[in-house]
């Protein structure tokens, strides 16, 4: 009897969910707990989305359109600095103006403005000019000159270049 046992094969042992029934469970398990998953996680995010977050938007500051902008020609010029030595200074503006206003109302102004504005810049010390906080004083010092020149539609002066050296 020992000898029939040694000459009969041995059995393979039976692999569980192996064949069509084990490749179809692998796929389809996994893939219904990624569908409940997915579904339940939608349902979860429209039900939170429900009550809407209002957000507090600050008030925003009405800003005017710009008016029409005139371009002034560059202000080459020295300046010195507080041992005496000269630097070169170069700055180019425009003038914005009032949204109501012409280009043309400037025009006539314009030898006084740069008259005005070498004036000022000739006036500084290279310092000054190199201070970059002083470029909300050089831009209202500027415009409240072209005011008392007569440019009553400029709005607003702005700095296209500025070098100093």
């Amino acid at each position: 009897m020992a000898d029939e046992q040694a000459k009969a094969p041995a059995a393979a042992p039976e692999k569980k969910g192996s064949g069509i029934l084990g490749i179809v469970l692998g796929i389809l398990i996994p893939a219904a707990l990624a569908a409940g998953g997915g579904f339940g996680g939608a349902r979860l995010a429209a039900a939170h989305s429900a009550t809407p977050h209002v957000a507090e938007i600050p008030a925003q500051k009405t800003v005017k359109a710009p008016g029409p902008t005139v371009a002034l020609d560059s202000f080459v010029t020295t300046i010195a600095d507080a041992n005496g030595r000269a630097h070169a200074l170069k700055l180019t503006l425009a003038v914005e103006l009032e949204a109501t206003a012409k280009e043309e109302a400037i025009k006539p102004f314009l030898p006084r403005m740069r008259d005005s504005t070498l004036s000022y810049l000739r006036a500084m010390s290279f310092e000054e000019a190199s201070d970059s906080s002083r470029v909300e004083t050089l831009r209202t010092d500027l415009l409240e000159r072209y005011v008392k020149l007569g440019v009553v539609a400029a709005d607003k002066i702005l700095i296209t270049d500025f070098v100093a050296q």
